[in-house]
């Protein structure tokens, strides 16, 4: 059976944004149109998901996985065998195994839709059936792995879908076993292990004469190594001991020099420690104590005479708190003095701008009447209201003009659309939807039955003739049974020759005789019984056949009833459909075609009638709806100037009674009233502050005439008031001044006083320390006291450092200073001791190496020798080649056997591309030259092993990278459209859907591509998503069926053209047929 496929209803159970939602899809060119982040892509990959799996975690699918919900759904198909709906949900674990369905809701196996797909594998159906702009661009790679040519000779032999998957693998598996210049594969390593066994074997043979020779070799290097051992520790402690020796050689000299210099310094352990250093830090502090006291002294014989200065009294001392307040008093009102003509002039001007601005106003009142006027907020307030009142009716009369306006053109529109609806309804026939589908349902169960008819007369054909020719195999009755005549006549003849014998020839020759007819008759008896039971076994078998034979003849004219019985039930339901199709039970396929094309024509017709009385309907009501919008208009309209009218008449009275006239309008007056009420406002302003800047004169005059007086009294020079206010601040401030100063001078006066005190004890007490230091040193004076000090310090450092060496030569030689001398004098003194070291320091590391050599010698042999006596080396080494032998043939077969099914693969491959490219070549160039306008002419693959698409525009070739983007993914679409009709002719139509590919195209090869594809569409379902209107308007141009997509919910808008309905129906007929 072909494969075939064509995709009825998406039902999304879960799937990315989607929920619960269900999409219809017709036969022919699908357009799935809308804006981005509509559901395109994720549509494109529910389909992928639905036909081959939702279960691997990392594929695309995955992340359309909801957070809550069911992740999974249905797919309605349509395929050579029937209907089916495939239904995939994820469990838990995110697996989904698919559920194949019948319509009738029965399970089928899972291979019915591999055989609708027509075996395809994910892969090729994504490569080449259901591809995006990306996958397009990325055909290039597809082509040159030879991923295509794989995946088509995989589909054509029907069921070995991983055909690709095994040669990479056994490519893989062959690489991992061996190479020609490999080290890593398995065998490669086999035989270089193989390798080095063999050589170690060459380098084995006989070694008796090397064992013994190898033993007394092991004895000598024992004795060698036990006196170079015995050598080396006499050199080693020898050394030792001199070397200690010679490092304490230089202390030694140094010892008997530091002892000889401290023998001619006198004993001074017991002078003072530092005592210089301690002399100068007294006499210093002496010297500083005298200083400080005379510096002291100085400063408070100064002070006194300052002090006396600062004290002296004066005019302005004796009248300091008069001045200080009048001072206050003025310094606060200052700002307030400056600023009083300033304020003055601009009373002044305030009243000349009011008087204007009154003026101007056009009111017949003056200033006093003015602020007699009741402008308060009450008043202010209903005139603000009845200005809202005024506004509001104005803007419903505007309102509902404006609305009157739009419901009359409404209501002309609604008109029109009503006659264009009309006069479409009375074109169309007047038809019931309802019974047109239960006759087009009734059609199709025609067509289903008579092909089960029709399979069923086949199956009853088939019966007829086994039956036939088992009734004719008659087999023959088996003979009688075999006689035992010749058995008795042989009986006889031995009776007669033994009687005989015994009569003429005597005892001997009768047993003789009485032998061979023993011999004779035996055979007989024993033949003969082998026939009588030959024959048993045959009558029994010839039993058991006849019996079975009945049983079969039985069985199938039971099953040939069974088989007319249902047959007579089908002629009948046949009828019956037929009759209610209204069509003649016999009739032909095409007439049941053309039938079936005319009822979708009319059920087409009719729901486009029901859809127009829908919509008239519809229109009938929103016309209704107008005419009462526009009575409510005109309502509101009267009613609005009735209230302006009521509204003038109040504004009027209001006017009237504040004096302002009576002809202006709401806003008019209200802006009249805030003026009014402003300027008012700023009168009453200008008199408060009028009566503020008296009050203030007043008070100013009486402070600047008390500071005045106050400066006049204090001795200070008459002036203005700001320059006798500068004298009297300054004078008060050097007063200030001189107080600080003065109580600053007392202060330290009492600290000096102080210190002078202190310095004096300090002084007396340094000089008391002077003369115990002097004392304690043995000297009377500070010369000979520093002549000591140095000595002293000379003494202790010498018997600092003859500690230290005596201590170091102990720890160098373990021995004594006197000890130590004359192991010195017993070596032969200083210069034999170093020679003996040198000659020792030699002889070291040569009786070092020596042993060292000899314990690597003794070690080695004593090995060898080990290993000879335990002598399995051999014996391992010959079972690790057999090993390795073993495992190298072992592994050489299974490389040969990948190698071979490799070729075997290849072998195949090349010869169903020699029978099929050439015709996918050819399509490949005809598609090719149609999507460019004629542009490129032939598509080729040249000979050799490179394979690689090139194109030919009759005056050169040009490969797939020197082409433009859009000309490469032309031809790249090209090409699988190619692979698309092969594929469908030989195998199967599957649908074909792609997403948004045509972004790089120009409008002249898009308009190409679009009629292609409509061409490509009459057998094979076109499902194509994208989100450009000009490109829309483009698939409506060609008769596609346009579904709209939006990101709040899709809906469906049928734009298809009679030209796309009618293939679309032909495709369906064809399909079913």
């Amino acid at each position: 059976m072909k494969g075939g496929l064509r995709l009825d209803v998406l039902r999304v159970h879960g799937f990315g944004h989607f929920s619960g939602y269900e999409l219809e899809l017709g036969p022919g060119l699908n357009l799935l149109y809308g804006p981005n982040e509509a559901g395109k892509s994720t549509l494109l990959s529910f389909i992928r998901g639905m036909l081959f799996g939702l279960e691997k975690r990392g594929r695309s699918e995955s992340r359309y996985e909801p957070e809550a919900g069911t992740f999974g759904g249905e797919l309605c198909v349509s395929s050579g065998a029937g209907p089916l709906v495939v239904r995939r949900v994820a469990d838990r674990r995110g697996k989904a195994a698919v559920t194949v369905l019948s319509p009738e809701g029965h399970e089928l196996l899972a291979s019915r839709l591999d055989e609708a797909l027509a075996h395809v594998s994910r892969e090729l159906f994504c490569e080449v059936f259901a591809f995006s702009l990306d996958e397009l661009s990325s055909f290039e790679k597809l082509a040159e792995e030879d991923g295509v040519s794989r995946a088509l000779f995989a589909a054509g032999l029907r069921g070995a879908r991983r055909l690709p998957e095994v040669e990479k693998h056994l490519e893989k598996r062959a690489g991992e076993l061996f190479k020609v210049s490999g080290k890593n594969p398995e065998l490669n390593q086999v035989l270089r292990q193989l390798d080095e066994v063999r050589a170690q074997l060459d380098t084995l043979k006989d070694r008796p004469e090397k064992y013994f020779e190898e033993r007394e070799r092991l004895a000598s290097l024992g004795r060698q190594q036990e006196e170079a051992a015995a050598l080396q520790e006499n050199i080693a402690l020898e050394l030792e001991r001199l070397s200690r020796l010679e490092a304490a050689l230089g202390d030694l000299g140094e010892l008997a020099r530091l002892r000889a210099e401290l023998a001619t310094l006198p004993d001074l352990s017991a002078f003072p420690m530092g005592g210089e250093a301690r002399l100068e830090e007294l006499l210093q502090r002496s010297k500083e104590a005298w200083a400080q006291q005379a510096r002291v002294e100085d400063l408070l014989s100064t002070s006194g005479a300052e002090l006396d200065r600062l004290s002296a009294a004066s005019a302005v001392r004796e009248r300091e708190v008069a001045l200080r307040s009048a001072l206050v008093g003025f310094t606060a009102r200052a700002e307030l003095l400056r600023a009083l003509p300033g304020r003055r002039a601009a009373l002044e001007a305030r009243r000349r701008e009011v008087e204007q601005a009154l003026g101007g106003l056009g009111l017949e009142v003056d200033a006093v009447g003015l602020l007699a006027l009741e402008l308060g907020a009450a008043a202010r307030g209903s005139l603000e209201a009845l200005a809202d009142r005024w506004t509001k009716a104005e803007g419903e009369r505007r309102e509902a003009e404006v609305a009157l306006g739009r419901v009359r053109v409404e209501r002309e529109r609604f008109e029109a659309s009503l006659a264009r609806l009309q006069a479409e309804r009375a074109k169309l026939p007047d038809v019931s939807a309802a019974e047109l589908r239960q006759r087009q349902a009734a059609l199709g169960r025609a067509r289903l039955l008579r092909v089960e008819r029709d399979q069923v007369a086949a199956q009853r054909a088939e019966l007829q003739q086994r039956l036939q020719s088992l009734r004719a195999q008659a087999e023959p009755e088996p003979g009688a049974a075999p006689a035992p005549w010749t058995v008795l006549l042989g009986v006889g003849v031995a009776v007669v020759w033994v009687g005989a014998m015994w009569l003429h020839a005597g005892v001997v020759e009768a047993a003789m005789a009485l032998l061979g007819a023993l011999l004779l008759v035996v055979p007989l008896a024993l033949g003969y019984r082998r026939s009588v039971r030959s024959h048993q076994q045959t009558v029994e078998s010839h039993a058991t056949r006849q019996h079975q034979r009945a049983q079969e003849l039985a069985r199938l004219q039971s099953a040939l009833d069974t088989l007319s019985g249902r047959l007579v039930g089908l002629d009948r339901e046949l009828a019956a459909a037929a009759s209610e199709a209204g069509v003649a039970a016999q009739a032909a396929a095409a007439a049941l075609a053309g039938a079936d094309a005319a009822l979708a024509e009319a059920l087409r017709q009719a729901e486009r009638v029901e859809h127009l009385e829908r919509e008239r309907e519809a229109r009938e009501a929103e016309r209704d709806g107008v005419v009462r919008e526009a009575q409510s208009a005109e309502v509101a309209g009267r009613r609005a100037d009735m209230l302006l009218r009521t509204l003038r008449a109040e504004l009027a009275a209001l006017l009237d009674a504040r004096g302002f006239p009576t002809d202006l309008s709401p806003q008019r007056a209200l802006a009249l009233w805030r003026d009014v009420a402003e300027q008012r406002q700023r009168l009453a302003d200008l008199r408060a502050d009028e009566r503020a800047q008296a009050v203030d004169e007043a008070a100013c005059h009486a402070i600047v005439s008390r500071l005045l007086a106050e400066a006049r009294a204090a001795g200070l020079p008459e002036g203005p008031a700001e320059s006798v206010a500068a004298q009297v601040a300054s004078a008060l401030e050097e007063l200030k001044a001189r107080d600080v100063e003065a109580r600053a001078l007392r202060a330290r006066r009492d600290e000096w006083a102080a210190d002078k005190a202190r310095f004096t004890r300090l002084r007396e007490s340094e000089e008391q320390a002077v003369a115990a230091l002097l004392a304690q040193g043995g000297g009377d004076t500070e010369e000979t006291f520093r002549q000591r000090a140095r000595q002293a310090e000379r003494f202790e450092s010498l018997t600092r450092r003859v500690r230290e060496l005596s201590g170091r030569i102990e720890a160098a030689t373990g021995l004594s200073e006197e000890v130590a001398r004359e192991s010195i004098l017993a070596a032969g003194g200083e210069e034999r001791l170093k020679e003996k070291l040198g000659q020792l320091r030699m002889q070291e590391p040569a009786c070092a190496e020596r042993l060292k050599v000899l314990h690597t010698e003794y070690g080695a042999a004593r090995s060898q020798l080990a290993q000879w006596e335990s002598d399995e080396q051999l014996a391992t080494l010959r079972i690790q080649e057999e090993q390795l032998r073993a495992r190298a043939a072992e592994l050489a077969t299974r490389y040969a056997a990948d190698r071979l099914g490799l070729a075997l693969l290849a072998r195949a491959r090349r010869r169903f591309e020699e029978e099929q490219q050439p015709r996918v070549i050819q399509l490949a160039s005809e598609h090719f030259a149609a999507l460019t306008g004629g542009r490129y002419r032939r598509v080729f693959v040249p000979a050799g092993g490179k394979r690689e698409l090139r194109v030919s525009d009759a005056r050169r070739d040009w490969s797939a990278e020197q082409l433009s983007r859009g000309t490469r993914e032309q031809l790249y679409l090209a090409f699988r459209l190619a692979v698309i009709q092969d594929f469908g002719e030989t195998r199967g139509a599957l649908p074909l859907i792609l997403d948004d590919i045509l972004v790089n195209f120009d409008l002249e090869r898009t308009r190409g591509t679009l009629r292609l594809l409509a061409s490509l569409s009459e057998h094979h379902q076109v499902i194509a998503f994208t989100c450009h209107p000009w490109l829309r308007e483009l698939f409506e141009a060609e008769g596609a069926r346009v579904v709209e997509l939006a990101p709040g919910g899709p809906t469906k808008t049928e734009a298809a053209s009679p030209r796309g309905q009618a293939s679309g129906v032909a495709a369906l007929v064809g399909r079913q047929g």
